[in-house]
């Protein structure tokens, strides 16, 4: 038995029960017989059941919005947004062409080419910051290819696994394509052995990614790994507006009250400006004001669970006592964690090592821009990073020389339908988004014709 939590005010919202080991194997053999089925639809055929999913889920999104709020914590605007960024992904992946499954190759036989189908059951497992966004994107591009899908939920987030759920066995998927596991922790390894599972995907902590990663090595199981990061926000001295600079950094810090992967974590600001970016983040980070997350102003919410708001302050603490340097100090209360700014210029600092996974912004200076492919690579992380410029041709050299798996210039880093995903080193392994994202768990079968 669990239960869900109302980060607001720690208040339970719902009882669940874990499934016993029948059931487990009951929902295995399910997804088996699915995906027996759904492995021989036509191309068409699966679009046509994605649209109706998507038409769905456009009818359901006041609620899915509502359960987002209600279970996490996150404000209703940003609800909001991660339901119709789940719907606008859904909607690219309609509008690809079932040649993405073949590739020719030009050779001395008859014919030859590679292509790419479908290898049965994929287990996500998945995290609560983004409890819709992120199982969408691991699934809809499985299901295009051929695949089906079963979902270990966040705990804290079931009740969204749950809507999603049923919305997919309203709309016109087979039976058993989608389903959600209310498994235990000592339960997935069980789960990842079953000869049904032939893919797990994880996205969540290092920590827990490479105890994923080990599994599914020890059960030869191939694996996509979506881990933490420690992204940085490099701003030379030429751009033109630091105060909007410092608004965009802000607004990547705190976005879902700064527990996203892909938020700016450590701006790194030339010296000769680096005052005046302070004063300007400060100021906007004053703006993101505790209130009714249900209110459509309000820009900042709760961290989705006590212990994570513990862990969050306790890092807050430790960075002072390692040197940094309170610029805007952090209010904290239950589960709520004001903005805040800290200044360190020590390399070896502990945020250079753990995520921030909360409205807590980093900043520090360098004076030669030579260097800064140096400050960016020092973390074990490598999953985004930006880079804010008049000078493109100076961006791009600097680009080359930072490990991250996305590099931006002049744009937040951010996920897009259109491009893979994901990153290098403690960030994981594997890429999410894009057609490309449609052959991780494929069949990369080479076929070569020759005439007798």
């Amino acid at each position: 038995m669990f239960q869900t939590i109302n980060p607001v005010d720690n208040n339970v919202l719902n009882t669940y029960y874990y499934l016993s080991n029948k059931n487990i194997n009951l929902k295995l053999s399910e997804a088996n017989k699915a995906y027996q089925k759904w492995k021989n639809y036509s191309f068409e055929s699966k679009i046509q059941c994605l649209m109706k999913f998507c038409s769905c889920i456009q009818k359901a999104k006041d609620i899915i919005a509502y359960s987002i709020t209600q279970e996490m914590g996150k404000p209703i605007t940003q609800s909001h947004t991660e339901v119709n960024k789940s719907i606008n992904l859904c909607k690219y992946y309609c509008e690809l062409r079932e040649s993405i499954f073949l590739e020719k190759i030009d050779t001395e036989y008859q014919n030859s080419y590679v292509k790419f189908e479908s290898i049965g059951s994929i287990l996500g497992i998945m995290p609560w910051n983004y409890p819709i966004w992120q199982t969408i994107r691991s699934t809809i591009p499985n299901l295009l290819l051929g695949n089906v899908i079963l979902i270990k939920p966040a705990i804290n987030t079931t009740g969204c696994s749950l809507i999603l759920e049923k919305i997919f066995l309203e709309s016109d998927f087979p039976k058993g394509i989608f389903q959600v596991l209310l498994i235990d922790l000592n339960q997935i390894e069980t789960v990842i052995a079953h000869p049904t599972i032939q893919g797990v995907t994880f996205t969540g902590s290092t920590l827990a990614g490479s105890v994923i990663g080990s599994l599914s090595g020890k059960y030869i199981k191939k694996s996509i790994l979506e881990l933490g990061g420690n992204d940085a926000f490099v701003v030379l001295k030429d751009v033109k507006n630091i105060e909007k600079i410092a608004k965009i950094a802000t607004e990547s810090r705190l976005n879902n009250t700064g527990q996203t992967c892909i938020s700016a974590k450590r701006f790194i600001v030339d010296k000769t400006i680096m005052n005046d970016f302070i004063d300007a983040v400060i100021q906007e980070m004053k703006t993101y004001c505790r209130g009714n997350l249900y209110d459509e102003a309000t820009k900042i919410g709760y961290i989705s669970r006590y212990d994570l708001s513990e862990k969050l302050y306790q890092q807050y603490k430790n960075i002072i006592l390692n040197g940094g340097e309170i610029c805007l100090e952090i209010t904290k209360d239950g589960n709520f964690c004001s903005p805040s700014l800290l200044k360190i210029e020590n390399e070896n600092c502990v945020v250079k090592k753990e995520e921030i996974f909360g409205p807590i912004g980093i900043i520090s200076s360098f004076y030669k821009e030579e260097i800064i492919p140096d400050i960016v690579n020092n973390t074990p992380y490598g999953l985004g990073a930006s880079i804010w410029t008049k000078d493109l041709e100076k961006a791009e050299k600097i680009s080359r020389k930072i490990d991250t798996g996305m590099i931006f210039i002049n744009e937040v880093v951010k996920s897009d339908p259109r491009f893979p995903f994901g990153g290098v080193k403690q960030s994981g392994y594997g890429r999410e988004l894009s057609p490309l994202s449609i052959k991780e768990f494929s069949n990369w079968k080479t076929v070569m014709i020759k005439e007798l």
